[in-house]
């Protein structure tokens, strides 16, 4: 995944299924890497640093809620806003919000994503 493809989708300059289109087969090498025992690796180019905003996040889970992006997408992107030094977020919102999508443990539901909108709506 381009830094440049992230940050414009999160600014709602580029399609979710313009973002899938770009990522999906590295999400499904991840996760098959994964169902395999092994671990699965997340590509991300580098970029500006860049800050995710609680609007960014919420634009993800937007996409993911109305189905324009697979929720398997969820993690990889989560996982790639965690773990690249390029991105900080703006607050402990959502940051949570984003530990949240990026955990594997359970398989993660329309409902998930609709209540971690809500929390994320909410918090002060």
């Amino acid at each position: 995944m381009r830094h440049f493809s992230l940050t414009a989708f999160l600014n709602g300059a580029l399609r979710p299924d313009e973002l899938w289109t770009e990522i999906e087969a590295e999400v499904t090498a991840c996760l098959a890497a994964c169902a395999k025992g092994g671990s699965g690796h997340v590509i991300l180019t580098d970029g500006p640093n860049t800050l995710v905003l609680r609007q960014h996040v919420d634009k993800l889970l937007a996409a993911l809620a109305q189905e324009k992006l697979p929720l398997e997408a969820a993690a990889y992107i989560a996982d790639a806003l965690i773990m690249s030094d390029d991105f900080e977020w703006d607050d402990e919102a959502v940051a949570e919000t984003l530990f949240f999508l990026s955990d594997e443990s359970r398989p993660l539901t329309h409902i998930d994503v609709e209540g971690a909108r809500s929390r994320l709506a909410a918090a002060h």
